[in-house]
């Protein structure tokens, strides 16, 4: 494609604006200009032949005018004929002795532009000759426009310079603010060209003031930050599913190895197969834990329905009543009555977000220990705590315990078949219901898990797999 300079383009389309308005305000002076002329000489021919119906005499059909007024309407430059009342010349005044009269004449006390023989540029205005009731005649009078056509002419002659002059003039400074004005999206394409996915440190180290390039750093920076958070996660990621493959697959391959090195009996056989059996289950629940984290992450929830959160809550705790009696311990649901707990949001996920956070409370709470569910509703939330009365979790480990694959004890959480995953998962459904999930624990005094759910939630729900 064909590189376009957007300092170019924006100095050009500024220029040619420029140029608009410019041409546009000489059209407009000179037009004002000119009207006010018109309406100058206009007057002045008025007054003129006012003048003349005043001075000029009539006797005996013989029209004269005083040689000292003839002499004024020569300097002032005016030109007039008189007529007779059948149209006939009876009089020329001033310079109007060296032209004949025009063929074209105005209407009555209206005025024309015309042009002389030699090519004079002139006014024209006719008026009638009276005296008192008496018709004598017309009046013809004529200014030339030669001086009034050169103020035009200079004026545009002036436009005609400085408008080019102006426009180059803010040609060369559009270029030079142009330049400065962009000097920081240069930066960010340089620092774009230099980024890679095997290196998102890069930064724009400008100090800008807080207007739109400024914003748009600071966006290109945080987004920066984004990539490099998403690329490490990803890794990571990549990292731990391979170190939590190898155990299970080294594990399979040295069964199936020791079932083929030599003959063995039919029950040594089922033996090995079970362990094989328990090997594909545990990567089987890995893959399950990952897809579902990625779909909660990427694709957010499905579709929105009306959930009962007591409801919902009694139905989990109901259902793992059968493994709390075979520990002995005790597992409570705190519910208030008669407040009502619906929300919108997808149910499934929440149940699984619930039987989640109360299987981790009831895995690490001893024989004898009490796991409570209780939840309340405040102005515009929902709260729900599970509680128990375990042996609590280290402060170092409590930053860390939302995080893939993170295990406080990973000898223990491998016997109980953990894989750091459930408490991530939790995390995102619940931040996809646009909600929170905290932790507060101390050890020696047990854990307790708070999800706190908006009472008006509203959101997309994802496409479709």
């Amino acid at each position: 494609m064909k590189r376009t300079n957007l300092r170019t383009q924006l100095v050009l389309w500024t220029v040619a604006l420029e140029a608009l308005l410019l041409i546009a305000f000489a059209a407009v002076f000179i037009l004002i200009l000119r009207n006010a002329q018109n309406q100058q000489i206009d007057e002045t021919l008025r007054l003129g032949a006012a003048q003349l119906n005043a001075v000029v005499d009539v006797r005996n059909g013989q029209y004269t005018v005083a040689a000292a007024e003839t002499a004024d309407f020569r300097a002032r430059g005016l030109l007039a004929w008189i007529l007779t009342p059948d149209e006939q010349l009876a009089l020329a005044i001033g310079s109007a002795a060296d032209y004949p009269l025009p063929n074209t004449l105005p209407q009555t006390e209206q005025t024309l532009d015309s042009t002389l023989p030699d090519g004079t540029s002139i006014r024209l205005l006719i008026v009638p000759l009276s005296e008192g009731s008496r018709n004598l005649g017309s009046i013809v009078l004529a200014l030339p426009l030669g001086d009034s056509q050169a103020l035009l002419r200079q004026i545009l002659l002036g436009f005609a310079i400085a408008i080019p002059l102006m426009l180059g003039l803010s040609a060369v400074g559009g270029l030079f603010l142009a330049g400065r004005a962009l000097q920081p999206v240069a930066a960010i394409t340089q620092t774009a060209k230099q980024i890679s996915a095997a290196d998102l440190s890069q930064r724009l180290d400008l100090d800008l003031p807080p207007d739109e390039i400024g914003e748009l750093a600071h966006t290109f920076n945080e987004m920066l930050a984004r990539l490099e958070r998403a690329f490490q996660r990803e890794r990571q990621l990549t990292s731990d599913v391979s170190h939590e493959l190898r155990t299970p697959l080294g594990m399979l391959k040295t069964q199936l190895s020791l079932a083929r090195s030599r003959p063995r009996e039919a029950a040594a056989l089922l033996a090995m197969m079970t362990d094989m059996e328990g090997d594909v289950d545990r990567m089987t629940i890995l893959i399950e834990q990952m897809l579902t984290l990625a779909r909660v992450e990427q694709r957010g929830l499905g579709t929105l329905a009306p959930v009962a959160l007591d409801e919902l809550l009694r139905d989990v705790v109901e259902q793992l009543q059968a493994k709390v009696a075979a520990s002995q311990i005790t597992l409570r649901l705190d519910i208030p009555p008669q407040v009502d707990f619906q929300l919108a949001g997808d149910g499934e996920r929440l149940r699984q977000v619930f039987t989640n956070l109360v299987e981790n409370g009831l895995k690490y709470t001893p024989s004898g220990g009490q796991v409570t569910v209780t939840a309340v509703r405040n102005w515009q939330t929902f709260s729900v705590s599970i509680a128990d009365t375990g042996d609590g979790i280290a402060p170092e480990h409590l930053p860390h315990l939302f995080e893939r694959f993170y295990r406080v004890d990973d000898a223990r959480a491998r016997d109980t078949g953990g894989f750091g995953l459930g408490l991530a998962i939790a995390q995102a459904m619940v931040q996809a219901h646009g909600g929170d999930l905290m932790v507060d624990s101390k050890v020696g005094h047990g854990t307790t898990f708070k999800v706190v759910l908006p009472v008006n939630f509203a959101a997309r729900a994802a496409s479709p797999d």
